[in-house]
């Protein structure tokens, strides 16, 4: 990954924690190292979820004299996503599920887009399959792909296959692209399936999505990039093509295809 295309895609995840409305981060995160906003973006969180640290503690060990469904109906109707997501976060993995499966789907979406990112994963992945996929799926709706980047690695592969398929080729793109482990993207490229990844990469450049099927492929592994050779020269815009070895991708719903 170019120093460029790593900076912008750790400017995406900075931006969505400071709550930017657009997709894009603003234009004055452009050029900084991407060290240097990760580095900005974990003092941020300690900033947004350790501060106030005593009062939420309080509010949690509170939590097991109350049932499950109580909890989650407090939590829904008088506490909001935020507030939820803070105390969420200081619960046990297994406790927080507990009370998360008494939640409406759409406002657990809503929970997960602003859990602290240190923990979002052991809460999410501690939530039944099914449920994980339903929030999943309201997460893309929402365009809340950081959400994704970080805990979509996670799923068990029967899960992360039955996600794939609800998501849309041009969600995949952009989720891989904020991925917190770009190690996995080579096993999300397996799961996907060769005949839908040529048609994401063939229609890459077409959704303006370039960089991001670049970053792709490059993550990809040489038996994949070989197999998917004909379908990268169209992910790259013309003006790419000579500076980058291989191109990439997109889509919208359900088609699972061969694997690579």
């Amino acid at each position: 990954m170019s120093a460029k295309t790593e900076s912008r895609a750790e400017a995406i995840k900075l931006a969505r924690m400071l709550r930017f409305q657009a997709g894009e981060p603003p234009a004055y995160m452009e050029g900084i190292p991407a060290d240097e906003l990760v580095a900005y973006r974990d003092a941020v969180a300690e900033l947004l979820y350790d501060d106030e640290m005593t009062l939420m503690r309080r509010m949690v060990d509170a939590a097991p004299l109350l049932p499950a469904p109580m909890l989650a109906n407090v939590a829904e109707h008088a506490l909001g996503p935020i507030i939820c997501a803070r105390l969420l976060g200081l619960l046990a993995p297994e406790r927080a599920a507990e009370i998360a499966r008494h939640l409406s789907t759409e406002f657990v979406a809503e929970v997960a887009a602003e859990l602290d990112p240190r923990c979002a994963v052991d809460v999410v992945t501690a939530l039944p399959d099914e449920q994980v996929l339903k929030i999943a799926v309201t997460l893309a709706d929402s365009h809340e792909y950081v959400a994704m980047g970080r805990i979509v690695t996670h799923l068990g592969q029967g899960a992360l296959a039955d996600c794939i398929e609800e998501l849309t080729d041009e969600d995949l793109l952009r989720i891989g692209f904020v991925l917190d482990d770009k190690s996995q993207l080579a096993q999300l490229v397996e799961v996907v399936g060769r005949e839908r990844m040529q048609r994401m990469l063939g229609d890459a450049d077409s959704l303006g999505l370039a960089e991001e099927a670049q970053d792709l492929i490059e993550h990809m592994t040489p038996a994949q990039r070989k197999a998917l050779a004909p379908a990268q020269r169209k992910a790259v815009a013309p003006a790419q093509r000579k500076a980058l070895a291989q191109p990439a991708s997109r889509g919208r719903r359900r088609a699972a295809g061969a694997r690579v």
